[in-house]
């Protein structure tokens, strides 16, 4: 089961009337985990402070699992000491990520008496770091790990960095989470999206979700920016990290044979799916009936096709091509693959598992 979290800020300008609103309309969708921060420069300090009890109690009593990024100068604001997070613990926090100013003995240090989850930087991990963390005798049931995220446009990770340090934390068995933009309310004061992944600092939040669990690299997906719009958190709720959704626009003139193989509840690609193509194992015994004969068209990347009639016993075979394939009058396109989601076919392996979904443009 993966986790969906959000993110919300006090001493930003927003009311706590305007954030126990969110927070409530989030939870109402399956988000459990709550991420904010004590040390964003543009916040009001004297605001932060007066209003964050009253901010993590609400959200405790919402059922909400609450990190706090934290730096030593939040910790005196909030009268916490570096060697005894007890303070902390008792406002109702479950995690506290460790920014800068924490050595690896620290680290280990907190972990154990801290009496809450210690989430250390996915971002800027190294393997030398992890080493002394556990050299340190760390409690290891406490340790999980956040990325950052970037919000100067330019500066988010790449995929390779990203990738390599969240499978040197998969190889310490340490959970990660990484962030995902909005579009709809983007967090000052540069207004670009809270993302991890420079890549997806454009994307939709849905689609950079998308990614980051069909990477199958992570084990929790945070909006780091705040007040996100309903739709945008509907639609991250609803992915499913086991089955890949693949957006597509339908042919005119698809049948309804065609239709009932394409939306099937899911498809497997087969385990010896051919090179240029993903294979749906399940799609020729959902075909019913006749799949007649339309006209054949060449099939580029992302289009989806049934085989008709005159391929005889493969008749109802449902194929997504990776490559391009001719036009042939045996093989009817059926649909395609939204060209912002074709990147996600690299990521549907031999016995993987995805699902179409009728593109409709107010959605993306």
């Amino acid at each position: 089961m993966w986790e969906k979290g959000i993110s919300a800020y006090v001493g930003m300008g927003n009311s706590l009337e305007t954030i126990y609103r969110y927070l409530e309309i989030a939870r109402t969708y399956g988000y459990t985990r709550l991420f904010t921060s004590l040390h964003i420069p543009e916040a009001n300090a004297a605001v932060l402070v007066n209003e964050f009890h009253q901010f993590v109690d609400h959200a405790v009593k919402l059922g909400y699992s609450i990190t706090a990024d934290i730096s030593p100068r939040a910790c005196a604001m909030l009268g916490a000491k570096l060697s005894d997070f007890s303070a902390l613990k008792k406002l109702g926090l479950s995690a506290i990520r460790l920014d800068d100013g924490f050595s690896p003995e620290q680290i280990a240090g907190l972990s154990v008496t801290s009496g809450v989850d210690i989430e250390i930087n996915a971002s800027t991990i190294t393997s030398i770091t992890l080493q002394q963390i556990y050299a340190a005798q760390a409690d290891s049931t406490r340790i999980r790990a956040c990325h950052n995220y970037y919000p100067r446009p330019e500066t988010g990770l790449s995929f390779s960095l990203f990738a390599e340090r969240c499978q040197l934390l998969r190889d310490y068995k340490i959970p990660v989470l990484a962030f995902i933009p909005s579009r709809s309310c983007p967090r000052g004061p540069i207004f670009a999206g809270l993302p991890t992944l420079e890549k997806h600092r454009l994307f939709s939040p849905q689609l950079a979700a998308k990614e980051l669990l069909a990477s199958q690299l992570v084990d929790g997906v945070l909006f780091g920016d705040p007040l996100v719009s309903e739709e945008e958190l509907a639609s991250v709720a609803r992915l499913d990290p086991a089955c890949i959704e693949l957006q597509v626009m339908v042919e005119s003139d698809v049948s309804a044979a065609e239709r009932e193989i394409l939306f099937a509840a899911a498809h497997t690609n087969r385990t010896d799916p051919g090179e240029w193509v993903i294979r749906s194992q399940e799609a020729r015994g959902l075909c019913q009936t006749v799949i007649p004969v339309r006209s054949s068209m060449l099939r580029p990347p992302g289009a989806v096709t049934i085989d008709n009639q005159d391929y005889l016993r493969y008749m109802g075979e449902m194929q997504v091509v990776r490559g391009v394939l001719p036009a042939d009058s045996r093989v009817n396109v059926a649909a395609h693959v939204i060209p912002e989601e074709l990147f996600l076919l690299d990521y549907i392996s031999p016995g993987g598992t995805f699902r179409l979904k009728e593109f409709i443009a107010h959605e993306s």
